[in-house]
């Protein structure tokens, strides 16, 4: 889970997911920032569901089923991104 980088405060999985997008401290309410080694594991895992749309080509699954499977994978990979993200005080570059 993320630490805080100005209060050292743990986030736990559900105050994670309600900041991901604004990465405000739920404790001291300090804007953090996603450091970049972070930014480019979670951008990777974003692509997971993309490499398996070829397989389902493959397996011949129709359209429904096919969205099912998506959103039941994505939403897997979705719930791992808290336990994957590590916070800094200032925006790094990405490279």
């Amino acid at each position: 889970m993320p630490v805080c980088q100005n209060c050292q405060q743990e986030w736990t999985w559900k105050q994670t997911m309600k900041t991901l997008f604004r990465l405000k401290c739920p404790y001291c309410g300090e804007k953090q920032y996603e450091s970049t080694a972070s930014r480019k594991r979670t951008s990777m895992i974003g692509f997971i569901p993309f490499v398996s749309l070829p397989v389902t080509w493959f397996v011949d699954m129709s359209f429904w089923v096919f969205l099912i499977f998506y959103f039941i994978v994505y939403s897997i990979i979705f719930s791992f991104i808290p336990s994957l993200l590590k916070l800094s005080n200032e925006q790094e570059p990405l490279w």
